[in-house]
């Protein structure tokens, strides 16, 4: 350092850049470390220099024309002293910063709405659903999407084929509150006041809820936001309402007359179809309401259906009743069930003319997938063997003889789907008669049961 002098009013204004070097620096007498540096282009500002940890250590403290010359001087001795201390302030001042913008983030965080969060979840799960690499089971379907979608919606949104509005969603009370402001005490009020009106849909509804909340959890973003344990305390699942039992999710024997004259006197002829063939084939809502006129084969009595399990899909045989009811359906388009008020031209809401169903004929609560059971159950009047049952409704061999060694023909299939056709006709005191030649299949399958 060179000659030190005491920093006054006239110094510092007329302290130039010595001619030919860059910079030129006046140290202060009076605060040890503070400097005023002026460079060749005419601009000055106080330095602080002095030595830590063995290594020359030179910060700005700011403009000249900003700082007065005792406030450098006191922001000199503050620097000094953390010097002293074996601190440095340049790391002092980045911990600072970084701390400031978490306290920032942190702040900006607690104020996230739940539904700004569920957007980023049903983001995440539309992405995972793209990669094919992703096992069935570990990745979303579009109806299990569509379902969370419903339950979240604001509804009061015009419906295509009704004149009522869509109904608001049970998630969406939620959606409006903060997510720091989540606990298992919000949660329980939430859950008793959709289970007075909706029971199942509140169950549904909290389970959806749940995973959410779980999967917040594991995410850092979210995890010291939220309270994780809010979706787990005993009250609140004592509030939720409890999942039907499956046992019980079909129809009995005694309940095909009145369910089938309730489906038989529904105005729409594609809604009587298609209630009727889930019942007599057992098949998924989505492959039956997805089957297109290519996909079924009078002259052979088969139909083509696009399955869950197997992406090749699955051949049944077109029995003589449902043939009938196949064939008396209007061809409007490519698909078997179709409407002429869908956006995609065919058949897409079964549940409300099956709770129509339900309703005229007094029988209990029934699901779309309880007639896939009801077909499962009700097989083993006929005796129809359980692998006949597994093949024809699509499910996964589950033994290594079925799985590597069986291959039933479409006939063999047929013999015992026409026998379940036929008795279930006559529990529900339907006359049906088949045409001669309606069903080539008829012949291999013996008398017509």
């Amino acid at each position: 350092m060179t000659a030190k002098q005491n920093f006054t009013a006239g110094r510092v204004e007329s302290f130039k850049c010595e001619s030919g070097k860059g910079q030129s620096i006046l140290w202060d007498g009076k605060t040890p470390g503070l400097g005023l540096r002026a460079t060749a282009k005419g601009a000055k500002s106080y330095i602080f220099q002095t030595k830590l940890h063995g290594n020359t250590l030179r910060l700005t403290i700011g403009d000249a024309k900003t700082y007065s010359i005792s406030q450098a001087q006191v922001e000199a001795n503050r620097l000094k002293a953390l010097t002293d201390q074996g601190i440095d302030p340049r790391e002092l001042a980045k911990a600072q910063r970084n701390e400031a913008e978490t306290k920032a983030i942190e702040s900006k965080s607690k104020e996230l709405l739940v539904s700004e969060v569920w957007a980023q979840y049903i983001a995440y799960q539309k992405d995972k659903m793209t990669r094919s690499h992703i096992e069935r089971g570990k990745k979303w379907g579009e109806r299990h999407l569509k379902d969370h979608e419903n339950l979240a919606q604001p509804g009061g949104e015009e419906r295509k084929r009704s004149k009522r509005k869509t109904q608001t969603g049970v998630l969406y009370p939620l959606m409006a509150l903060r997510m720091a402001d989540i606990s298992s005490a919000i949660l329980k009020e939430w859950q008793k006041v959709e289970a007075a009106t909706r029971a199942n849909n509140a169950r549904q509804g909290f389970e959806m809820f749940r995973a959410f909340w779980r999967w917040c959890a594991l995410r850092p973003e979210f995890a010291k936001l939220i309270d994780a344990g809010a979706v787990e305390g005993k009250e609140l699942r004592d509030e939720v309402p409890s999942r039907k039992s499956k046992r019980f999710d079909v129809l009995e024997k005694s309940q095909l007359k009145p369910w089938f004259e309730a489906v038989t006197s529904l105005r729409n002829p594609v809604a009587q179809a298609y209630l009727q063939a889930l019942i007599l084939t057992g098949a998924r809502r989505e492959e039956m309401a997805s089957l297109k006129w290519v996909d079924v084969d009078f002259q052979w009595s088969a139909i083509w259906i696009k399955d869950k399990v197997a992406e090749e899909g699955r051949k049944l045989p077109l029995t003589p009743y449902l043939s009938s009811l196949i064939d008396s359906l209007p061809r409007r388009n490519e698909w078997v069930f179709s409407s002429p008020t869908s956006k995609d031209g065919r058949y897409t809401d079964p549940s409300v003319s099956h709770h129509k169903v339900l309703s005229c004929s007094q029988l209990p609560p029934v699901t779309i997938h309880g007639l896939r059971r009801t077909f499962a159950s009700l097989a083993e009047w006929v005796e129809m063997p359980v692998g006949i049952v597994a093949e024809i409704m699509g499910h996964k061999p589950s033994a290594t003889a079925e799985k590597h060694y069986k291959s039933r023909p479409l006939e063999l299939l047929a013999i015992w789907h026409i026998k379940y056709e036929a008795w279930i006709l006559e529990q529900a005191g339907i006359g049906f008669t088949p045409q001669k030649d309606e069903n080539v299949l008829k012949a291999v399958g013996g008398k017509n049961n």
